[in-house]
Formats: structure tokens, sequence, C-alpha cells
């Protein structure tokens, strides 16, 4: 971290932790002024950091610079360069995702630093420590979103990963990035502090609880097919349903949450990532190769995904190249919805996905079947998959059906870009001038190291491709 990022982050944070996005709030301002004296206090604070976990830059960047989006027909110029595979260190993409996850880390680094000085009534102790495992677990969210994203090769533990942070950095401070094996390391020591911290009896899924935990731990072992990963997956498989289709409906009108193991609350609209909400006029769609394999799998995702209806300038005209994105309808206003951030079929995906990698392929099949049956899809499974390359391509087939628009399509094409060959467009898609094809060799399947930390940070390393 380097002085001039981090008076940007500091700034940001003193400035944006009431995020009117954010429904969970804190009643004042939270500034490195205010005294911490009580339980009360450090709740507002955490607070302030769970205002601080923006996941929207995520949606726009998985939607639109991988194959789920194309420009829609009241585009003017938004976000077509994003669109068009331009992004260099300089572009706003990778800026705003190093600083949305910086902010979220110093946001918690300051409550952890302050808890200490709060005396605690051993009456207290198990909600002290509550507080403290949700930090500890943002905490280690914003190094492993970093992670995902400025990562070359996630398999090699001598690569050059994010900037750890553990504390409040001051402004004289400048780091180099850290191994790859470093914030490995990193961040399961701050997921393991979580798991003893949080208090198990605690299951509101508007906050991080015990269950989120266990599923980051799943997560993070996907990324380098970890067959430790699988437990954790299996854990909340056993422990949370997969929705009926009616149930799943109701999932993305925020009226059930049967499978939803943590969610982000959202007061803004959601859904202005890819629409003018004044208007509700697209400037975004949902790309022609997703709304093939939507209509493909004929299941209730079609509907949640692509808008049939007459609400937010619905209906679509697929006949017309009109496929307008419905992920985010809103229930009493439009667009505004909240983001399911995890869901027990992750899990499923993510169990299949290790599986498969580590030569269970008939019990991988098992799990993408059962996704399957439950979205009501008429999609066929095999009975076992033939090879590994055969199950990571329909897995992820199935994660693009599943986890549309929710923050995952380029880090999946990503993390399997050696067999699916990098990110390859329908080209309708592209027709109108965008790029339809990056292999799998291209430096842009890594984020740069944003311009301004380059400049300001002389320890840093930026990634290849990006020099200048």
């Amino acid at each position: 971290m380097n002085n001039k990022l981090f008076l940007l982050l500091l700034v940001g944070f003193l400035f944006a932790s009431c995020n009117d996005a954010i429904d969970i709030t804190p009643e004042d301002e939270f500034t490195p002024e205010i005294t911490f004296e009580s339980l009360a206090d450090l709740q507002q604070g955490l607070n302030g950091v769970y205002a601080n976990f923006g996941f929207e830059e995520d949606i726009e960047f998985n939607s639109i610079f991988a194959d789920n989006g194309k420009p829609g027909f009241d585009n003017g110029g938004q976000l077509i360069n994003l669109y068009n595979w331009v992004f260099q260190a300089a572009s706003g993409s990778t800026t705003a995702m190093w600083n949305n996850y910086y902010d979220l880390i110093n946001a918690a680094n300051r409550v952890i630093e302050a808890a200490p000085l709060v005396e605690v009534d051993p009456s207290d102790i198990v909600e002290y420590n509550n507080i403290l495992g949700q930090l500890y677990a943002l905490r280690a969210v914003g190094h492993f979103r970093l992670h995902m994203y400025y990562t070359t090769d996630y398999e090699n533990p001598t690569a050059l990963s994010a900037i750890i942070s553990p504390n409040v950095p001051v402004v004289t401070d400048v780091f180099p990035r850290n191994t790859v094996q470093e914030m490995s390391d990193f961040i399961a020591d701050d997921i393991a502090l979580a798991e003893q911290l949080i208090d198990p009896a605690f299951t509101d899924n508007a906050y991080v609880t015990q269950d989120f935990v266990m599923g980051l731990k799943a997560r993070v072992a996907l990324l380098t097919g970890d067959a430790s990963g699988i437990a954790p997956a299996t854990a909340l498989i056993n422990k949370y349903p997969l929705a009926s289709p009616i149930q799943y409906l109701q999932m993305y009108a925020d009226a059930d949450n049967t499978e939803v193991i943590f969610r982000l609350i959202r007061s803004s609209a959601v859904g202005g990532i890819w629409y003018f909400t004044n208007s509700a006029g697209p400037f975004f769609e949902a790309s022609n190769s997703l709304y093939n394999d939507l209509a493909a799998s004929n299941d209730v995702r079609l509907g949640v995904n692509i808008n049939f209806g007459t609400n937010n300038g619905g209906p679509s005209d697929p006949a017309n190249n009109i496929h307008l994105i419905n992920k985010y309808p809103g229930s009493s206003v439009p667009f505004v919805s909240n983001i399911k951030q995890m869901k027990v079929s992750e899990m499923y995906l993510i169990r299949a996905e290790l599986r498969a990698k580590n030569g269970q392929l008939g019990l991988a099949a098992d799990d993408v079947r059962a996704v399957r049956n439950a979205r009501g899809s008429g999609t066929v499974t095999p009975t076992s998959y033939s090879t590994v390359n055969e199950a990571i391509t329909d897995i992820t087939l199935e994660r693009r059906l599943e986890l549309a628009y929710e923050g995952h399509r380029y880090l999946d094409l990503k993390r399997n870009k050696d067999v699916l060959g990098g990110i390859l467009r329908n080209p309708i898609d592209c027709a109108s001038g965008g790029n339809c094809e990056m292999l799998s060799n291209d430096p842009r399947l890594t984020f740069p190291i944003p311009q301004v930390e380059v400049n300001a940070n002389p320890g840093i390393t930026q990634n290849p491709g990006y020099n200048n």
C-alpha cells in the first residue's frame, strides 16, 4: 500500500461509509476520532465495514468484460471500452476494484485495532467475539477478491499476488506485492480466526456467519483445485436445500431465502449497472450466447435472467436481438434487489469442480445433475464424465446459468482458461465492432496493477503485458 493510495482509501472510507446502497449503515458517520467505549460502538464500526462491501463493480466487470453481455439498444457509449477489452493499468475498472477492496480491508482493520480498547464484561464476550470474527472474515474476503483478480498463477506459490494489509498503514508506508503463498496463508489465518470467533448461534444471513465462512473456505480451495474444499461444501449442501422452481423465482424477488447463505442488502438500484433506471432504457443487455444457453436449458433461470414481463422496459424480443437483463428486477422499487452473494447451488458446483479435478468424475456429474433437476432443466447430464476436460466444460456451463450476473463469469473463465480457451463470444454479440475472442494466454485475463499505485509505489511490480 502506498501513501497516496492510503490517503485515497482513508478519504473514501470517511465519506463513503454511509453508502446509501447498503441498508446496514451506522447511525453516525464513522471516523477515526470516535472513541470505542462499548460493544455498541464496535457494532457501529462493523456496520461501517459492511457499508464498504461494494460488490457491484464485480458484477459489472464480470458481466460486461466476459461473454454474458452485449451493448443494449439504448447504449450511447456507456462501458463500450470495457466491452471492447480496452483494459490497461489506467483503466477505471482496475482502479475501482483495487480501491473497493482496500477500502473494505482498511475499514475492517480500523475496527480490529480499536477492539482492544473496549472493556468487555464477561457476559458480553460472545457478542464481542462475534463482531471480531465478522471483521476477520470480511478482511479475508477483501484479500481473496484481490488475489483472484490480480494474481497470474494461483498454483505457483512464488507468483505475485496483491498486497497484504494486516493493519492500518501510515501514510509513509510503501509495500511490495506478496507472493501467492503469503497471501494464501494470510487469508487462511483470517478464516481460521473467524471460525473461532463467530457465534454458531448467529444465523442472520444479512451478515457473515459460520456458514459463510465455511463457504469461503470452499471458494478458496476452488482456485487451486484443492480437494480440502469438498468437506465445507458438503457441510453446507447437507444443511441448505436447493430451492424449488417457485422458491427460486421468489428468491430473486427477495421473498425467499431457502438456499441463500449470505446476501448483501441493497436500497439502491443494482440493475443500474445495465439500465438507465429513470427510463428503463438498457445500455447493456444479455448476450446472445448466454440467452441461447438459457433457452437450451429451458428452466426457471431463463425468466430470472431475461425479462419477458412488461416491467422495467420489457418485454425482451429475442427475434430482434433484444435480451433484457432481469436478475435484479426490484420488488417495491424497480431494479432495487438484494445481492445473493453466496447460495448453496454454488456449493454444489464448487464440489463438482473439485471432484472432477480430483478424479471423481461420476460424483461430479451427480452434483451438476442435482442443480439441473432442482431448476427443471432440460439438459441431460451424463452418468459420469469421460474426461476432466469434459467435466470442467459442463460444470462451467452450469455455473454460467446458475451464477449469471453474480460476479463469477470472468473469474470462472480465468480459472479454467487452459481448458476453456479464454473468452469466446457469439459473433452476433460482437458484430457491431466488439471483439469476439480472447485467447487463454492473453494478459488481460489478469488485472493490471492500477497506474496510480504504480506511480506512487516504487516497490510495486506490474503484471506481465501491462508495462509501459
